[in-house]
C-alpha cells in the first residue's frame, strides 16, 4: 500500500505552488470536488424550465412559433427524463451531466430563440449562464471551445430565422452577443482559477500543521480511515513526545519552544523514509506511520530516530511503538497501544522507547 501521506498533501493543488518553510510545495493539483446533489438539482431546474415553456405557450405573453417552442421545451423535458434514468442507474457518473448536459442546454436555448423569432431577445443570457457554470468544473481550453460552440449555435439559430424570413436580424447586436460569450468564457475562467487557488490554500491549511508543515491530526485520521489495502506488510505506529517541553516553554519562552519543535520535526523527517507518514498529533506529540517487516524493525527505527534527534536537535524524546497487526488487531488499536506505550516510557524515566507487547498467537 502506498500511504497517502505528506506527498499527497504537497501534491494536492497546482493552484497554490508556494512552498512552506521546509520547501514543500503547498499544492500541485486540486481535484474539484463536485457536490453529489449537483446532478439532481440540475435535473430539477431543467424540468422546471421545460414546464414553464408549456405554460408560456397558451398564455400569449410572447409571440412565438409553437412548433419550435414545443421542440425546445419537449426536447429539454425528454432529455431530463433520460438523464434522470441514467442518474438512477449510475449516480456517480457526474462526467455525463458535466459534459453532455451543457451542450443539450445550449441547443435548447437556440431552439427557444428560433421559436421566439427574435435573436435580440435576451434569451442569449442563457448561453452566458451555461458558460459560467462550465468554468467551475472544466478546463480553460474546454470552456473556450464551449463558448465557440455556443456562438456557433446562436448564429445557427439566426441563420434558420433568416432563411425562413421570420426575423430581421441586427447583425451588430449578434456580433456583440458573440463577443460577450467569448469574453464571459475567459473572465469566468479567471475567476474560477482564483477560486480553485483559494480552495487549494484552504485545503492545504485544513490538512497541514501551520507551525511544522507536517500533516495535522485531521489528515492523520483520514489516512487511518483510508487504510483498506490488501497490503499485508505490518504497519508501525510510533508516537513521540518531547521530554520536559513544558519546562522549555516556561524557561525559554514559546518562540524558542516553537523553534525546538520545528527542528525536531525537520530531523525526524530526515531520518525517516520518503514513504513514511509524519504528523503532528497535538501539542508536542508527533506520530509516524511506517511499513516494517517485524516488531524488531519498528523498534530499531524508533531507537535510530531518538538517537538522531538527540545528536542533532539536542533534545530528548520519549517514544511508544505499536505494530499492526502484530501488537494490535486494528490500526485504531495500534494508535491506542502506541499511546499507552508512550505513557509507560514517560513514567519509567523518559528518553526511551517502549514497544507494545505482541498479540498472543492464535
Amino acid at each position: 500500500m502506498n500511504l497517502p501521506g505528506l506527498a499527497a498533501i504537497r501534491n494536492a493543488s497546482a493552484a497554490a505552488p508556494e512552498t512552506d518553510r521546509h520547501g514543500h510545495a503547498a499544492h500541485e493539483t486540486l481535484a474539484v470536488a463536485v457536490d453529489p446533489s449537483y446532478w439532481p438539482r440540475g435535473l430539477g431546474l431543467r424540468v422546471v424550465i421545460a414546464l414553464s415553456y408549456f405554460l408560456l405557450i397558451p398564455s400569449g405573453l410572447l409571440p412565438m412559433s409553437r412548433a419550435w417552442w414545443l421542440l425546445s421545451g419537449g426536447g429539454l423535458l425528454a432529455y431530463s427524463v433520460i438523464v434522470f434514468a441514467a442518474y438512477l442507474r449510475r449516480p456517480d457518473a457526474l462526467w455525463f451531466h458535466k459534459t453532455v448536459s451543457p451542450c443539450v442546454d445550449t441547443l435548447m436555448v437556440t431552439l427557444a430563440t428560433i421559436a421566439l423569432g427574435m435573436p435580440s431577445y435576451p434569451l442569449w443570457i442563457g448561453y452566458l449562464l451555461i458558460i459560467s457554470g462550465q468554468s467551475a468544473v472544466q478546463t480553460t481550453r474546454y470552456v473556450v471551445l464551449f463558448s465557440l460552440f455556443s456562438i456557433a449555435a446562436y448564429w445557427s439559430g439566426i441563420a434558420v430565422l433568416e432563411l425562413s424570413g421570420r426575423a430581421d436580424t441586427s447583425w451588430q447586436l449578434a456580433t456583440v452577443v458573440s463577443i460577450m460569450l467569448l469574453f464571459t468564457a475567459i473572465n469566468s475562467e479567471v475567476i474560477s482559477t482564483s477560486n480553485r487557488r483559494l480552495q487549494g490554500m484552504v485545503l492545504h491549511a485544513s490538512l497541514t500543521d501551520p507551525l511544522t508543515g507536517l500533516a495535522n491530526r485531521r489528515r492523520f485520521r483520514e489516512i487511518l480511515d483510508s487504510h483498506h489495502s490488501p497490503d499485508t506488510r505490518p504497519l508501525a505506529v510510533l508516537m513521540y513526545d518531547v521530554d520536559n517541553f513544558k519546562r522549555i516553554n516556561e524557561e525559554r519562552g514559546h518562540v524558542y519552544a516553537d523553534t525546538v519543535l520545528v527542528r525536531i520535526c525537520d530531523e525526524l523527517r530526515a531520518v525517516l523514509r520518503e514513504a513514511d507518514v509524519v504528523a503532528r498529533y497535538g501539542g508536542d506529540e508527533l506520530v509516524v506511520l511506517a511499513h516494517v517487516a517485524a516488531i524488531e524493525d519498528a523498534a530499531a527505527l524508533g531507537e535510530r530516530s531518538l538517537a538522531h534527534i538527540r545528536a542533532t536537535a539536542e533534545v530528548e524524546l520519549s517514544l511508544g511503538i505499536a505494530v499492526y497487526p502484530l501488537t494490535a488487531a486494528t490500526l485504531d488499536d495500534a494508535v491506542r497501544s502506541a499511546d499507552d506505550a508512550l505513557g509507560r516510557a514517560k513514567r519509567t524515566g523518559k528518553a526511551r522507547a517502549v514497544v507494545a507487547p505482541a498479540r498472543p498467537a492464535a
